[in-house]
């Protein structure tokens, strides 16, 4: 959790909002202690509304199913539209590594022994894009069939950077030719959020 606490806290600078540690305090909801993070949206990008996402960090493993229903407790119990779930790679339910997309929610790995947080930052993104979504007049203009083109592309692209960074560790001789295609991939990923910003702008400033 410090590991992605401080990824996180970054991340939520940078967009101007609000993040806030809640793993030890009682939710709004269900007086649990469900939800470890949770993610204000900057009131700004929401004409005043109060839009949160919950975060849980996983480094165990756990049924998708028996999960499923742990997510949607966190976020009636931190009054969330949508929630993030983190997970080691190791702990990952399975379909859901590196990034995956289910509902309104978002699942990612994060393996805190290195620095690489490309499958963590894209989900950030999209989860937050995903809560924006959430508001009315947001789901009624939103070209869904773009957007749910650019999550499979951001997904497909995330998948292929990690497959790379494995081929990466054995392949010494071949390193600085993966190494551009893996920055060739992680443009791909940031072109895919950004189609799906684009289609949110569209609906703000309409």
């Amino acid at each position: 959790e410090d590991a992605i606490q401080a990824r996180l806290a970054d991340l939520a600078h940078g967009a101007g909002d609000l993040l806030d540690r809640t793993g030890t305090d009682p939710g709004d909801a269900l007086r649990s202690k469900k939800g470890d993070f949770v993610l204000t949206i900057d009131p700004s990008r929401t004409r005043g509304a109060s839009l949160r996402v919950v975060i849980e960090a996983k480094d165990r493993a756990t049924s998708g199913r028996r999960f499923t229903g742990e997510l949607a407790e966190a976020k009636q119990n931190r009054g969330a539209a949508v929630a993030l779930a983190v997970f080691t790679p190791q702990t990952a339910p399975t379909g859901t590594a590196p990034l995956a997309v289910f509902g309104n929610d978002v699942y990612c790995t994060f393996d805190p022994e290195t620095d690489d947080a490309i499958a963590l930052e894209a989900a950030f993104r999209l989860v937050r894009l995903l809560a924006l979504a959430s508001l009315r007049d947001a789901a009624v203009q939103l070209d869904v069939d773009a957007v749910q083109a650019a999550l499979d592309d951001v997904c497909r692209a995330v998948g292929e950077i990690q497959g790379m960074k494995t081929r990466l560790t054995g392949i010494s001789t071949a390193a600085r030719e993966v190494t551009a295609l893996l920055d060739g991939m992680k443009l791909a990923v940031l072109r895919g959020v950004k189609a799906i910003e684009e289609q949110l702008r569209v609906v703000e400033d309409g």
